[in-house]
């Protein structure tokens, strides 16, 4: 089992070796926005905001570790996951075989719902879409990461307007001139220096950023997945088993505690190759 594992993250290890340069950037940066903001949070906000120890104080710091926690980690899911044809067995119905296309860069035959991806140049399985941030493509059996990364991404970035928004009304002074931080060009003209107001407002609107596209991608995604579809499906109804049996299709046979922790194992019930057959099995039930 330890053998497997170790194997399992050598492959990760080179799959990140071969991603672009500017997704690579996105990557780290994403990465290091998180941590800057939990640090400013822990070292900085909270304590401002109340005494040490305190029970607000503790309320505050488990429940944003928490949430800090399952954004890093199903982050790092979503990367490690391998969601490829790469080193399986594609085997398929007779239904399935009637209607598969040859992929003769990856030289095997693609199942339904597959398509190859041009950036990570090989076949994903149940493929959704590539994200560029955490350089790799979500499909079959990192999905169910990506969605709760949303999730957590949306948490994360309201509750750190609140808490922003409150330091600032309580212990910062924002001027008007501290507002030129976000026109880059002309700070390089009146001269840059940086101010605890200019700094405030940067991570502000970062959040603001974050909170808005975050929420919007989680809308998007959720209804694809109550609709049993990928971003490549439009209106199709071919693989909507109905709410219950979709969401499981993405979080497995345990999707009710998935939101606990991405450690948590919870079984798919399809192995995202022969999608025929298990169209056939839910018709015929």
């Amino acid at each position: 089992m330890i053998m497997v594992t170790l194997d399992q993250f050598w492959k990760f290890l080179k799959t990140v070796r071969k991603k672009s340069f500017s997704e690579l950037v996105l990557c780290l940066f994403l990465l290091v926005l998180i941590c800057v903001y939990y640090c400013v949070d822990v070292f900085y906000i909270l304590p401002c905001m109340y005494r040490l120890p305190s029970v607000l104080y503790l309320t505050h710091l488990l429940s944003l570790t928490f949430v800090v926690f399952n954004l890093l980690t199903n982050f790092l899911a979503i990367m490690y996951a391998d969601s490829s044809v790469i080193g399986r067995l594609l085997t398929t119905s007779e239904f399935t075989s009637k209607d598969i296309t040859y992929c003769y860069t990856c030289q095997c035959n693609v199942p339904l719902r597959c398509w190859h991806c041009d950036i990570c140049n090989v076949c994903i399985l149940t493929r959704d879409h590539h994200c560029t941030f955490s350089t790799t493509c979500v499909g079959h059996y990192n999905r169910r990461y990506f969605l709760w990364f949303l999730l957590y991404l949306s948490v994360a970035s309201f509750y750190e307007i609140i808490l922003i928004i409150y330091y600032i009304y309580y212990k910062v002074t924002i001027k008007f001139s501290d507002l030129m931080v976000l026109v880059p060009f002309q700070s390089v003209l009146t001269g840059f220096h940086l101010t605890v107001g200019q700094i405030f407002v940067v991570l502000l609107t970062l959040i603001f950023i974050a909170v808005t596209i975050s929420s919007l991608l989680l809308i998007y995604h959720l209804d694809k997945v109550r609709k049993g579809l990928v971003c490549h499906e439009k209106q199709e109804n071919n693989y909507d088993f109905g709410l219950m049996r979709n969401l499981e299709t993405v979080f497995g046979e345990k999707w009710y505690i998935t939101w606990i922790s991405p450690f948590i194992k919870s079984k798919l019930p399809y192995n995202g190759i022969d999608w025929q057959s298990h169209v056939n099995q839910y018709k015929t039930k």
